[in-house]
């Protein structure tokens, strides 16, 4: 009986704990990042178990870092966003165009201002979101593990008066522009590490200010543990001299998170190379590893120099110039160190600088790789189009020459039919002349009778009337 006491008492509990959980994701510890963007997008997962989030309802130009302003502080250029999962989007991870999804966002683990790409000239100035197979690196920055060319339709440009506006996205360069724009300028990315976190150091800030002409202020971040004091910051009076942003710590981005959000799982493959992504957990591991060897190496240091201490004093009790002697040894040898570290860092120097130049021959070899496939796309739609057109006109013209044809052979049936019309009244004309003649030589012939008969007529009755007087002279005689 105590045992089923005891078991329904503990159902009861774990129900009203689940139903406390999923009242309220955002204050539960463990996994914030999936529950607070879950309401304002979709996750799914694309392959190999990776999640990534899709937002929702937004347009169809809408792109990742358009809708905010930038903002100077001590860790460089501050995104400061207007959406309402900006402040974890826009500061962890990274986004990707996919041809299928659209732009997806990667989630990361290591925190920064603003993780994108600069383009700038004399002119304009450009950014889009980072690539995720870029890596940040403590000793070289950012570098990257896969070659892979941001399209310029992704990049925002402006000029650099409207670049702090808050409302910079009404001065972007309109996209039949941009690819002019994109040529002009050069990739310019740039981060470094401060005070234990990234900094975003892609455009200077005295360029900024000396380009625009404005007296653009430096804020100081401070960190808030409640997303929620972000928002009421944006109407405080302070907001002009710091600005709030979150700081995840390891709870809030456990990927125990997953099991409170619904994860769709997609059969469609994305174009993104998973396998060539290292995630920030994995560099931060690494980079504790490398921390804990150093704390380590000092306290190795720390020891010898300790046993070298009490040796030299029980030395120097016993000879002062073998003291001396070893001093002069350990200078020597600081000195080689200090040599030594600086030719490791002026070789580290170059093999940076080596890294990025060929990275930038990469780049541009993608670039002309691309504008080459452009192009031939371009003259293939060309070649296309002359041929539609060319096929139009042939079947114009083919037409046209029907239509003629159709009209020569109603000229010539028409006239046909007109000179056998013609012929008819022709012989109908010559019937009737016919008749005429004949009308007339019956008349003539008739006239002829008639006349004929009265000469007759007349010569009879002169006979007569001279037999007559002959008869009567006869008589009178």
């Amino acid at each position: 009986m105590k045992k089923i006491i005891l078991t329904t008492v503990l159902i009861l509990f774990g129900l009203s704990a689940n139903a406390d959980a999923n009242t309220d994701f955002a204050k539960r510890v463990g996994g914030y990042f999936y529950t607070s963007l879950a309401p304002h997008g979709t996750w799914i997962e694309i392959g190999f178990g990776t999640p990534v989030w899709r937002p929702t309802m937004i347009r169809k130009s809408w792109a990742p870092y358009r809708q905010g302003q930038w903002i100077y502080t001590d860790y460089g250029w501050y995104w400061d966003s207007y959406e309402d999962f900006g402040y974890i989007t826009y500061h962890y991870g990274r986004w990707y165009y996919d041809d299928y999804y659209g732009w997806i966002w990667i989630p990361d683990y290591e925190w920064a201002p603003a993780w994108v790409d600069w383009r700038y000239d004399d002119d304009y100035i450009g950014w889009a979101p980072l690539s995720p197979y870029a890596i940040f690196d403590i000793s070289i920055g950012i570098h990257y593990n896969y070659d892979y060319y941001v399209s310029y339709n992704h990049w925002n440009y402006v000029k650099y008066n409207h670049f702090c506006d808050h409302n910079v996205y009404n001065y972007y360069v309109a996209p039949k522009y941009k690819y002019r724009v994109h040529n002009r300028t050069k990739m310019r990315t740039n981060y470094s590490y401060y005070d234990g976190r990234v900094r975003n150091d892609g455009v200077d800030f005295d360029r900024i200010r000396e380009r625009s002409g404005r007296n653009i202020e430096r804020r100081n971040i401070v960190s808030v543990n409640d997303p929620n004091d972000i928002s009421r910051e944006k109407i405080t009076k302070t907001r002009d001299k710091e600005i709030r942003t979150y700081f995840a710590n390891p709870d809030d981005i456990s990927r125990d998170g997953l099991r409170d959000v619904k994860v769709e799982r997609k059969e469609r493959k994305s174009t993104l190379e998973i396998s060539k992504i290292e995630l920030g957990r994995d560099r931060n591991i690494d980079r504790t590893k490398e921390t804990k060897k150093d704390d380590t190496r000092e306290v190795i240091r720390n020891d010898r120099e300790k046993n070298n201490t009490d040796l030299n004093k029980r030395e120097k009790t016993e000879d002062n110039r073998k003291e001396t002697k070893n001093d002069i040894t350990r200078k020597k040898v600081e000195d080689d160190r200090k040599l030594q570290e600086k030719r490791e860092t002026e070789k580290l120097n170059s093999e940076i600088e080596k890294r990025n130049n060929e990275q930038i021959k990469r780049n541009e070899e993608i670039k002309r790789n691309e504008e080459i496939r452009k192009s031939e796309e371009k003259n293939r739609i060309e070649q296309n189009r002359r041929n539609e057109q060319i096929e139009l006109q042939r079947k114009s013209n083919d037409d046209m020459k029907q239509r003629i044809n159709e009209t020569i052979n109603k000229r010539e049936e028409k006239k046909s039919n007109n000179d056998v019309f013609k012929q008819n009244e022709r012989k109908i004309e010559q019937k009737k002349e016919t008749q005429k003649v004949e009308q007339r030589n019956q008349n003539t012939n008739r006239n002829t009778e008639v006349k004929r008969n009265e000469t007759i007529t007349k010569t009879n009755s002169k006979e007569n009337t001279r037999t007559s007087e002959k008869d009567n002279r006869n008589k009178n005689r």
